[in-house]
């Protein structure tokens, strides 16, 4: 049998990250979780393996055919995770009587959805999940709100090239209910059919809904609601829990001076346990980005999955593949220069041994170093300095021991100090 090359691409829709890339996922880790932890949120985890059945349950129709299932060896049929609210839920009901509400968690971990690989989204993603459980109230929706804002702001985002549409699930119902009268199997169609409200060109959306079921009348009206905005909901109050709330949502973000949030009656989310409000941002400062930067809502019944009483919840999830595509298309990304302070060369083989002695020094120090581990020539040590971008580079000879000194010098200005470790250590923690 013939030997096979073996390609050298990763599987279909997951991705390789090099050094650099890494730089610029930490970087984006990094803001999420420092800001959750600015508002008191707690990092937890769960495994990267469920029964397939937790996501069935409750996500809908098009979550459970993009599973990555199989069944194990002892006849369970498993799923890789594809989201993260379920097993959220599944943590809080297994100890929900020994837990102290509101909860305020957060998680950064990596998912897996088979569905066709295209710009903003792979098979392979990380995500933020951000959630607060056991808050009733339109402030756990306006404390998100805040945090995502802040995590803007962290990111230097330019506040027109961004925007959060807001909506509500009880107001979707209100229309489906008391404005069209829909029959049951009707509702889900015309769900799915305003989700993709604004992926379809106006004519293709009106024959559409004539195709689902909905007569002339009908999808005049449904054109009318998608065109509400926040004075429509005005006349609804006290008829719909979801205008309500949704009023009440903008007057208090409005008294905290929150920008960049609208209300936007075509926002549905797909997955089936969302019950109260639903949020998704997009970039709007182009077109390189068409696809929603993240979503979310309440989901005040998924708990009852595993037979226990409701529990208010409110969260979203924050995808790593849109956000580094739109903090790039604003060249909001860092420098991706290495995290290594001092580059100590390696004069020659004779001298390994007191190079790697200041090496050590300097790590005790906590300054990151990297130490060339061969006699090569000076020129090629300095240009692999310069590649990575060290700033400080240290020379050691027979003169420089003689002297009980190093040679020091920055690679940014050129300036160069004949000093003590001692004094070079304090010299590169001045900068």
């Amino acid at each position: 049998m013939k030997n096979t090359k073996l390609t050298t691409a990763p599987y279909k829709g997951t991705r390789d990250t090099y050094p650099k890339d890494m730089m610029i996922r930490n970087y984006i880790f990094d803001t999420w979780s420092r800001v959750a932890k600015r508002f008191g949120y707690e990092e937890y985890d769960t495994p990267l393996i469920e029964s397939a059945q937790l996501y069935r349950a409750k996500s809908g129709e098009e979550l459970s055919n993009q599973l990555y299932n199989f069944t194990d060896k002892g006849g369970r049929e498993i799923s890789l995770r594809p989201e993260m609210t379920p097993s959220l839920a599944r943590m809080v009901a297994a100890k929900k009587n020994e837990l102290q509400l509101p909860l305020r968690w957060f998680n950064i971990g990596k998912f897996y959805r088979y569905e066709k690989p295209q710009r903003g989204r792979r098979r392979e993603f990380f995500q933020l999940n951000i959630d607060i459980l056991g808050i009733s109230t339109i402030d756990a929706e306006l404390e998100i709100i805040q945090y995502v804002m802040e995590v803007m702001s962290e990111f230097n985002a330019p506040k027109d090239t961004f925007e959060l549409r807001i909506n509500n699930r009880y107001l979707l119902d209100y229309l489906f209910t008391e404005i069209l009268e829909l029959s049951e199997e009707l509702v889900p169609q015309l769900a799915r059919a305003i989700d993709n409200f604004s992926k379809m060109e106006l004519s293709d959306f009106k024959e559409y809904l004539i195709e689902i079921g909905l007569d002339n009348e009908q999808v005049e009206k449904v054109l009318d609601f998608l065109s509400w905005d926040l004075s429509m909901l005005e006349t609804l109050k006290g008829k719909s829990d979801g205008a309500d709330q949704l009023l009440e949502l903008f007057e208090k973000a409005k008294n905290l001076d929150i920008t960049n949030i609208v209300f936007s009656p075509s926002i549905m989310r797909g997955l089936d346990y969302y019950t109260g409000t639903v949020i998704e941002m997009f970039d709007i400062g182009g077109d390189k980005n068409p696809r929603a930067m993240f979503g979310g809502g309440r989901y005040d019944d998924l708990l009852a999955i595993f037979g226990e009483e409701k529990l208010p919840a409110f969260g979203l999830g924050w995808g790593d593949i849109i956000m580094t595509d739109y903090l790039s298309t604003y060249n909001l990304l860092p420098d991706t220069k290495s995290n290594t302070k001092v580059y100590v060369t390696l004069m020659n083989e004779s001298l390994l041994s007191e190079s790697a002695k200041l090496t050590q020094e300097l790590r005790k120090s906590d300054i990151n170093t990297l130490m060339c581990l061969e006699p090569i020539k000076l020129n090629k040590q300095l240009q692999q300095s310069n590649r990575k971008g060290i700033r400080w580079v240290i020379f050691i000879g027979e003169d420089e021991i003689k002297q009980n000194k190093v040679q020091l010098k920055n690679m940014n200005s050129g300036e160069s100090f004949l000093i003590t470790v001692s004094e070079s250590i304090q010299k590169i923690k001045e900068i």
